[in-house]
């Protein structure tokens, strides 16, 4: 390796997200074959893959490293198939453990593995103390009942993890999972076989882009002989120790791979019958018939070559003529020729166990291996023909019988494995059930292999409970939906609407149509808020006026008292309670509502201790100070009106000036437009002036309006974030007009003229006159007593046609008013 290449090696991206790194970690099967269970976890999600146990150790001492990982945070547990090493652990982990997932086998595989269960714990209470068992039939059944079934090519979607099982080829039933997590896909064969026999259908490309293969790497670069080739050597082998009539001991697992010895067999027989007729054939199982019978059940399950046959025949094709099926060793000759094929296939204990120390000592008997022999197995042992094995009671056992080993475990040997590695073009292999020498001996010649070549690729060989660490980022993709979806957008379009996500799939739709696109049902926030106030209904609504121009009045009566009600933008309700010292706010919470509400809540907080509450009025008093009668606040006399140098009105209020006016006034648009877009910054999220200065943009959320500096006119398609920009306008323009006011030198103070004066009525600041000649003297109005200040009058005096304080130049009061003094 070069160095620039070792350099760009040593470079680490930094994880900016955990939840990023796709976690694989053996619990077993790492560097060895047996108890498989790998863990996947991405993106808070946890996947366990397989659950057996090791052949070659008992009690504990057999089970995956549970321990490794929290068992309550595995979300569901695939088996690929029922061999023991691979699903054995199961009723142990669902029963004994906190796991709270949910399990899926396919429906062969979940028929099968419930008498292979019950099996396993027969064998294993017989030959082993009871406190060795891990669980009991019990579990087994209580275990057996949660399990569901999956059939090959269902995709199932469990929070978000999706997983479809494929076609594995191995045994009846066995599969390999396609996993997919946000976007993110891992295939895992289990063991898995790509050559058809007798009688099942070969495993199966998923044909879609994989970014990680988890694999069997059980016989690494060994290649096997042609499945012809191995059934040739195998009868060969069988003749021979007959011929010499001896015993032929085949020691298999009750159900799996034997039923394809027994159909070599059976078809073998049929075709030799004058040779062999006298020789017989033992199947030694617990399941007895009972095993067949389940094969029959999934026939449909099976190639098509046993399909037509059964079809033709009607008949049970794994209903032999020429193989007697045992439960036990009852007929079974001591001497031969005969055939016997008895589990279990480690010789660890069990029926093959007994039958071998009893004719291992006699030369014309044969030993032929035919499955997979796990290390620190008797069957791994034997096959290397040691002079003597260790007895099950005690001392050994010679051997002189011959050992021959003709596999047909159907796991994909190095020719297989490669191809289908290189079919898929994984960028990252995981290599998985493998002795250690065999695994790195596959990951090394994987690496040369494609070293030259474009398919990049990264092969690992984790121990057990090593965990390799990958990380993706993907894009994430939205699918728009509902009344967004009405028109095709173009470059540069906008989509606004709500982004719902569940199980990494995003949607964005209307949300007027999130009910009917998506899970999620719309909920109205309804808020309601108390804030202190003691002080009169006018004075509450003349400052929410000055903010939010007219406002609509509603009232109610009940035996309390009286409520006023105001109605802000259609939006927020303000009430206030004659008889209660707190206001009332209430609205319907969203972005927009919640904005103004806190606009409200702002003011009424201010009333007591602004300025403004003290000038009330403009002009002279229009209610009695008497403390005799009643003290609630009276009606202001109403203004006459002028039909001359009148100006346009607002709905708000606001006398409107020209374009001209305006301009002029505040020194042209640009100013305008600085001095508006100055006022919004603290009101809204996004203000932007055009380059023109002739538009000034407000943004709030999806919502969006636009003034016009010339006219002051408001643009909104939302018609609150309208109304709510035309009050903030209006309070620009009277801030303008009155800076514009006071830039201008005051007029001469005219001379006090002396006149009677109210003695509850006193000159605010001591001097006549003001800053226009209209302002008149200004009133400091005492409320001597505010329990009445909702009587009818004062009800009466806030019509929507008045005001209490005007923003424009008031008329003159005429001289005939009530109470009214002369101009000064």
């Amino acid at each position: 390796m070069s160095a620039a290449k070792r350099k760009a090696a040593d470079i680490v991206v930094p994880v900016e997200d955990e939840n990023d790194l796709l976690k694989i970690t053996p619990l077993g099967a790492g560097r060895e074959v047996g108890r498989s269970c790998i863990v996947l976890q991405y993106k808070g999600k946890t996947i366990m893959l397989d659950c057996g146990l090791h052949a070659g150790r008992s009690g504990q001492g057999s089970l995956p490293y549970f321990d490794e990982i929290d068992p309550s945070t595995v979300d569901v547990l695939l088996i690929t198939h029922f061999h023991t090493d691979h699903a054995a652990a199961v009723p142990f982990y669902l029963e004994k453990t906190s796991f709270k997932g949910r399990t899926f086998m396919t429906r062969p595989t979940k028929g099968v593995f419930r008498w292979l269960a019950s099996d396993y714990i027969r064998v294993t209470n017989t030959s082993n103390a009871e406190a060795s068992a891990l669980y009991t039939e019990a579990d087994l059944i209580s275990a057996h009942a949660k399990i569901e079934e999956i059939d090959i090519h269902q995709q199932m979607e469990i929070n978000g993890i999706k997983f479809t099982a494929f076609n594995a080829g191995h045994v009846l039933g066995a599969a390999m999972f396609l996993i997919e997590i946000a976007g993110v896909k891992v295939l895992y064969t289990g063991d898995y076989s790509r050559e058809e026999d007798r009688h099942l259908v070969p495993a199966e490309n998923p044909g879609v882009a994989v970014n990680v293969l988890i694999t069997e790497s059980t016989y690494g670069v060994q290649s096997h002989q042609s499945r012809v080739e191995r059934e040739n050597a195998f009868l060969k082998q069988v003749r021979d120790i007959v011929r010499r009539r001896g015993c032929c001991l085949m020691p298999v697992t009750a159900l799996g791979r034997t039923q394809e010895l027994l159909l070599i067999l059976e078809d073998h027989w049929g075709r030799n019958m004058r040779e062999l007729e006298n020789v017989p054939i033992f199947f030694i199982s617990s399941l007895g018939k009972k095993g067949m019978y389940l094969y029959e059940a999934y026939i449909m399950h099976m190639n098509q070559r046993i399909q037509r046959q059964f079809n033709r025949t009607g008949n049970n094709p794994f209903d032999f003529k020429y193989i007697k099926t045992r439960t036990n060793l009852a007929g079974v000759p001591e001497n031969g020729p005969c055939v016997v094929l008895a589990s279990p296939g480690m010789l660890q204990s069990g029926v093959s166990r007994q039958l071998l120390e009893r004719w291992a000592p006699r030369p014309e008997n044969g030993l032929i291996i035919t499955g997979y022999s796990v290390e620190g197995t008797l069957a791994r042992t034997i096959v290397n023909e040691p002079e003597s094995f260790p007895a099950l009671t005690g001392g050994t056992v010679p051997r002189r019988m011959t050992v021959k080993n003709i596999s047909f475990s159907a796991h994909v040997d190095y020719t297989q494995n490669s191809t289908f590695i290189d079919e898929l073009r994984a960028p990252y292999v995981v290599l998985v059930h493998g002795e250690a020498n065999a695994m790195l001996n596959l990951r090394s010649n994987l690496l040369d292999k494609y070293k030259d070549s474009d398919y990049e690729i990264q092969v690992f060989a984790p121990h057990n409970i090593d965990t390799v660490r990958l990380h993706f980022h993907g894009e994430k993709m939205a699918r728009v939906m509902g009344s967004l979806a009405s028109k095709v957008p173009r470059e540069g379009d906008w989509a606004a609407g709500v982004l719902v996500e569940k199980d990494f799939n995003y949607t964005l739709v209307n949300p007027v149509d999130l009910q009917e696109f998506t899970a999620v049902a719309p909920v109205v926030i309804e808020q309601q808020l108390q804030v202190p106030y003691a002080s009169t209904f006018t004075l509450l609504r003349h400052h929410l006026e000055q903010m939010f121009g007219r406002l609509e009045l509603a009232k109610e009566a009940s035996g309390s008292g009286k409520t006023h009600i105001l109605r802000i933008y259609d939006a927020i309700e303000v009430l206030h309670f004659s008889w209660k010292q707190h206001i009332e706010v209430e609205w319907q919470s969203n972005a927009m509502n919640d904005m103004v509400a806190d606009s409200v809540i702002a003011v009424i907080l201010n009333i007591e201790s602004s300025p403004a509450s003290v000038k009330l009025t403009q002009g002279v008093c229009g209610h009695s100070h008497s403390h005799n009668g009643d003290s609630s606040e009276q009606e202001l006399p109403e203004s006459p009106k002028q039909e001359t140098d009148l100006k346009p009105v607002s709905a708000s209020g606001l006398v409107l000036e020209t374009e001209r006016e305006i301009v002029t006034r505040a020194g042209g648009s640009a100013e305008v437009a600085a001095k508006l877009a100055a006022f919004m910054q603290n009101q809204f999220e996004l203000v932007e002036v055009s380059d023109d200065h002739k538009l000034v943009n407000v943004r709030l959320g999806n919502a969006s309006a636009s003034v016009h500096t010339c006219s002051m006119a408001v643009e909104s398609e939302n018609p609150l974030l309208k109304s709510r920009v035309s009050s903030i306008v209006a309070r620009v323009h009277r801030t303008l007009g009155s800076l514009n006011h006071r830039s201008e030198p005051l007029p001469e103070p005219e001379p006090e003229q002396e006149g009677p004066k109210d003695k509850d009525v006193a000159d605010a600041d001591g001097v006549s006159g003001g800053e226009d000649d209209n302002e008149k003297d200004i009133e400091i109005k005492i409320d001597v007593d505010s329990d009445n200040d909702d009587d009818d009058e004062d009800d009466d005096s806030l019509s929507e046609s008045e005001s209490i304080i005007s923003d424009q130049e008031a008329p003159e009061p005429s001289p005939t008013d009530e109470g009214a003094e002369a101009p000064a």
